[in-house]
């Protein structure tokens, strides 16, 4: 298996990632490539905690009157990771019926070569929180885990979705989220990827309905030789939607970063509003950061602005930290935390919090 760009022997790459709209080739962030070994075995992870109202059953398409949601990570690796997957997993949060406050868990083990299929259905007017924790790695040489996550957001429905990734440095992962909301659907994303070795990890949603609303918060640690790899999309098809999207990390030691973040405004979508902005606190000269803030403009009657910032510790924060007698090595890591735990504040559990922390204290 491969942890890098360039290709294994026997294994054929393939592209990953692809940015929607190709921009200059030198400057080498249209997609990432990889020649991973795509014998997975099925693992839709394990329940541990369904809440009431909530329907639990395999399979790996929904009837609705939603559209299928694309794949952010491309047709060829999505159509691989799917056609490792049998059955798949399907979680209903059913109308009508009394929804418990509590969010559904599910964990995802990565100790071995593996494909996860699972698909949220949030039937008209349901709130739905779910919370998937990917985790181990930590008793194998390296493991590849390939995940495909579905969202249908019906009508007035409200769905809160988090990731949280605390693998080992042994796992290479692909992880697509594909997110399609009805109208007054409101739809959030936490994303948290603090382990791994070569992370892929894309979403893609399509805001269909009128007055549907996508919100992202994405948090990251890219450290050692880590290599992440992001491509964010939201597509505005129908009138007065609104999107957000936030990413925000740190880049250490040999680290790769790479961020694709598209707000497509097609014809049709009047009075559609949509913002992106994303954060890196880059802390080495030896790492290597590329970000790609992209605003396509298809409708007049629209509002969007994005922004890309990359730098390291201000000198006005570096004197605010040692006036208050806090290094820099100690600053950059109070700064570096910060941005984890703000985003996990979002997550509608304590005890996921919690091993975030724990997670990042290890580090």
């Amino acid at each position: 298996m491969n942890n890098t760009n360039t290709n294994t022997a026997g294994n054929a790459a393939i592209d990953i990632n692809p940015i929607p709209y190709l921009t200059w080739t030198w400057l080498k962030i249209n997609k990432d490539s990889v020649g991973y070994d795509f014998s997975l075995a099925e693992n839709n992870g394990k329940e541990i905690q369904v809440p009431e109202g909530v329907t639990v059953s395999s399979g790996k398409s929904v009837e609705t009157e939603l559209s299928e949601p694309q794949s952010a990570i491309g047709q060829q690796a999505s159509k691989l990771i799917s056609d490792s997957v049998k059955e798949g997993r399907i979680y209903t949060f059913e109308s009508g019926k009394t929804a418990d406050t509590k969010p559904l868990i599910i964990r995802v083990s990565t100790d071995s070569n593996s494909a996860t299929h699972q698909i949220i259905h949030a039937k008209a007017g349901t709130t739905c929180k779910v919370i998937i924790v990917y985790e181990g790695g930590f008793h194998t040489e390296s493991s590849l885990s390939g995940v495909i996550t579905k969202v249908f957001a019906e009508a007035d429905s409200n769905v809160h979705i988090s990731k949280v990734q605390l693998c080992s440095g042994a796992v290479n992962q692909i992880d697509d989220t594909a997110i399609v909301c009805g109208e007054r659907a409101n739809v959030s994303l936490t994303q948290i990827e603090l382990g791994g070795s070569h992370i892929d990890a894309g979403f893609h949603a399509s805001l269909e309905g009128y007055q549907s609303q996508f919100k992202s918060d994405t948090a990251y640690i890219c450290q050692g030789t880590q290599y992440i790899d992001m491509n964010q999309v939201v597509v505005h098809k129908g009138k007065k939607t609104v999107c957000d999207m936030k990413t925000h990390g740190t880049a250490k030691d040999d680290a790769t970063k790479t961020y694709r973040g598209t707000i497509d405004l097609v014809k049709g979508c009047n009075g559609s509003k949509g913002n992106e902005i994303e954060t890196t606190l880059l802390l080495s000269p030896k790492a290597v950061v590329k970000a790609a803030p992209i605003i396509l403009c298809g409708e007049e009657d629209i509002s969007a602005e994005h922004g890309s910032t990359i730098g390291k510790l201000s000198n006005e924060m570096l004197f605010y930290m040692n006036s208050r007698g806090i290094d820099q090595k100690t600053a950059e890591a109070l700064l570096t935390r910060a941005k984890i735990t703000a985003a996990s504040a979002t997550i509608p559990d304590e005890s996921v919090q919690n091993e975030i922390l724990e997670y990042l204290n290890g580090k």
